[in-house]
This record gives C-alpha cells, sequence and structure tokens, in this order.
C-alpha cells in the first residue's frame, strides 16, 4: 500500500493514498482526546458528538441539511485512547463537503439546546443498556478491574454523571485537545497530490491550536491474592452471564502477535478454539462461548464470555479453568499454531478491504507508532511467533490464581 505521508507547518499530519476505481474520496481525523484527557466522565464523547450540531456559521439544522443535498456522511468514533471523525464524499460534491467538514472540525460551538439533546439521547441510550446482562456483566468486571480508571466505563460515561456536564466543560475540552499539531489525517481516493494540497492542506496549515502534551496516567491494578468473584441476581434471566478475565497488554507491547495467537487457539477462533470445543461442542453447554483482549496505550482487559443455564453456571467455570491452565502448562499443537497463524495472516486484508477502512486504518498505525510498514509486515510478525512464545505469554496473562469473574443471573 504505497500510501504517502505528510508534515505541516503547524505540525498536522496527512497520510495519503490516491485510489481511481470510484470517484469517491474518504478525508479521515484522528484526534488524540478521549476519556484518558476528561476532567468528567462523558465529555469527550459528547464533544465530539457535538460537532455536527452546530458552527459560527451553520446552525445543526443547516448542517444537517447540506449533509443531505451533498449526500454525504461525517461518522464520529471515540475510542478509550482517541476520537476519530470521517468524510465520506463523491469526487462531484468534494469541494463542499470539505468546506463543511472544517468548519465543523474548526469552528463548532456546542449551543446549549443542543447539549441538552445529545445529553438526553446519551442517557436515554445508556439506560437502555443497562437492561442488557451482557453490559452488565462487562461494566462490573472493567469496574472492578481498572477502578477509577477511565478505562474502566464506557466511553459514553455513565447515567447519572450526564446532568453534570456543562457547556464550558465541552468548549474547555475541545479547546485544549482539539489542537492541529496533534492529528493525524488521511485522504484516500480519487483525488490527486496537487488538488490534495489545494483542498485540504491550506485549511490545516491556517489553523492554529494549542500545543499540548497530554497528561494521561496508566490504570493501577489491584494486586490480588485470590479469585475476585462477583454474583449480580437477576430473577428474570433463564441463563447466566459469565464475564472473566485478567489485566491486559498494551498495544506496543512485545508479546502483542504471541497474544493474537493464543488467544484464537483459546477462544477467539470461532468453533474451532478450546473454550468453543470443550464446553459447547463436547458437552452443549452453551451457544456461544469467545475469549477477546483489548490492548489500548495502556494494558487494557482480556476476557472470557459465555452465557449458559443457570444451572451450569459453575460447571462452566470450571471448565473455563482448566482450559486456563491447559494453556499455560502444555504447549499448543503444530497444527493449532498453524491455523492460528494462516487466519490471522488472511484475514488481516479484510480490515482494510474499502477504501473507508483504509482511511482509517492509517492515522490509528500511526497513533500508536507501530510503522509505515505495518500492513506489509503483519503477517511477518505473525510468523515469528514460536511455541514458547504462546506458553509465555499464557503464563503472563492467564491468572488463574487472581482472577475477575462476574455472574449475572439467577441463582
Amino acid at each position: 500500500m504505497d500510501f504517502k505521508t505528510f508534515k505541516l507547518q503547524n505540525g498536522a499530519k496527512i497520510k495519503y493514498l490516491y485510489r481511481d476505481n470510484i470517484p469517491i474520496v474518504y478525508v479521515s481525523v484522528l484526534i488524540p482526546a478521549s476519556p484518558l484527557d476528561e476532567a468528567k466522565p462523558s465529555i469527550a464523547y459528547l464533544t465530539a458528538h457535538l460537532l455536527t450540531h452546530g458552527t459560527k456559521t451553520r446552525t445543526a439544522t443547516q448542517i444537517e441539511d447540506e449533509i443531505d443535498f451533498l449526500a454525504i456522511s461525517i461518522d464520529k468514533k471515540v475510542t478509550h485512547d482517541y476520537t476519530i471523525l470521517t468524510l465520506s464524499t463523491t469526487k462531484r460534491h468534494l469541494k463542499e463537503a470539505l468546506n463543511l467538514f472544517f468548519d465543523i472540525l474548526i469552528n463548532p460551538v456546542s449551543p446549549e439546546e443542543e447539549i441538552k439533546k445529545e445529553v438526553s439521547r446519551v442517557e436515554k441510550s445508556l439506560k437502555q443498556m443497562e437492561q442488557d446482562p451482557s453490559f452488565i456483566a462487562h461494566k462490573t468486571f472493567l469496574k472492578e478491574l481498572f477502578g477509577q480508571h477511565p478505562y474502566g466505563r464506557a466511553v459514553e460515561g455513565e447515567p447519572e454523571g450526564l446532568k453534570n456536564i456543562t457547556r464550558q466543560d465541552i468548549l474547555n475540552f475541545y479547546n485544549k485537545y482539539y489542537s492541529p499539531n496533534n492529528m493525524i489525517f488521511s485522504v484516500v481516493g480519487y483525488i490527486d497530490e496537487n488538488e490534495l494540497k489545494n483542498l485540504i492542506e491550506n485549511p490545516i496549515t491556517m489553523w492554529h491550536g494549542n500545543t499540548i502534551t497530554r497528561n494521561i496516567n496508566p490504570p493501577l491494578f489491584v494486586k490480588r491474592n485470590e479469585p475476585l468473584k462477583i454474583f449480580i441476581k437477576r430473577d428474570d434471566l433463564t441463563q447466566s452471564t459469565i464475564v472473566l478475565g485478567f489485566e491486559g497488554i498494551s498495544r506496543k507491547d512485545t508479546d502483542f502477535y504471541a497474544l493474537s495467537i493464543m488467544n484464537y487457539i483459546l477462544g477467539g477462533g470461532g468453533l474451532t478454539s478450546r473454550l468453543a470445543k470443550q464446553v459447547r461442542e463436547e458437552r452443549g453447554l452453551a451457544y456461544s462461548i469467545y475469549s477477546t483482549f483489548y490492548p489500548y496505550l495502556f494494558p487494557g482487559a482480556f476476557y472470557i464470555e459465555v452465557k449458559t443455564k443457570n444451572e451450569n453456571t459453575q460447571n462452566v467455570i470450571k471448565l473455563i479453568m482448566e482450559e486456563l491452565k491447559k494453556m499455560k502448562e502444555k504447549a499448543v499443537t503444530s497444527e493449532e499454531m498453524k491455523e492460528a497463524k494462516a487466519f490471522l495472516s488472511g484475514s488481516f486484508p479484510l480490515r482494510i478491504d474499502t477504501m473507508k477502512k483504509i482511511s482509517e486504518f492509517l492515522p490509528v498505525i500511526d497513533f500508536y507508532g507501530l510503522g509505515d510498514d505495518y500492513i506489509n509486515k503483519y503477517s511477518e510478525y505473525i510468523e515469528k511467533v514460536t511455541m514458547e512464545d504462546i506458553k509465555k505469554v499464557a503464563r503472563r496473562i492467564l491468572n488463574t490464581d487472581s482472577y475477575i469473574v462476574v455472574v449475572v443471573g439467577k441463582d
């Protein structure tokens, strides 16, 4: 993937990839602003989602009408580490679409009435999610694992905290963290390099913000000498939702690729994984069971989730623990290694099989410092992992003596 990188005078980066198969252009911008930076929960999420709710020259209704008229889309995504905005437009309306995109990015005003609407929407959404046993189990697990750290809560925040958010909170967050010198832009699609510089480089270069350094802190994990077991009683449930997990790793951790393979073999490989075979296929105790991990700027979480009948809860937990111990004590087979490596390398291109995915992927590579050759080298990194690496990372992560398990169920 032969993309180019430009560094502008105000510190912003632009990653550019020409594609002429269809007359569409995607523009993404990664902003290093997230719950890691907020003084109150929800501020990062609300700041991003209010960008399209009014600027110095456009009302929320005018922005909405212009988006519809130009047949464009502006997506907003807030993660635990960063915020990313993506514009999708046809080549025909590129100039007008960019004008709107940069207006909402550079000149938001976050009107009071729009804040109330957005807060109400988020509050309703969070309260609705609170009815989902899986959400409850995850929320409880993450809270216990991370404590008060932002990784321990949803990026949307919590319903009870939304009433404490003021317009000034949002304006302060925007003014401090939405600074072009820290942003990473990407442009993918039917636009040549000269046109790119004429339409995009100028408005970015003319935009000057504060030079900031993120004052963010890693989570402090509690050292336990025994497992922490939490049961949340719900009499209306016919099955239990179980989340069992541990402290994970950061994205820059050298064990990332070994953990990716170990996770696939343990529970991330669908029906071929060990957990699925033992719990679902051989014993019929669950319809689905999986393991996964979230690598952030700082160590995230590694966990297993399964739903089973209430009466099977303890048996399923016992089987999970048996598989975790096997993973730590015995080497994986050559066939498991081969299958995991083939899947991870073979499925990697699906992460970048559309221009939109590419547009959002390129800034993330830069953000985590993975290198411009990451796409080409990913399979090489996977292939280098050995069986000993798998056992090493299993012993490091799968702490079977002090795990956290949350059960949401009837009994």
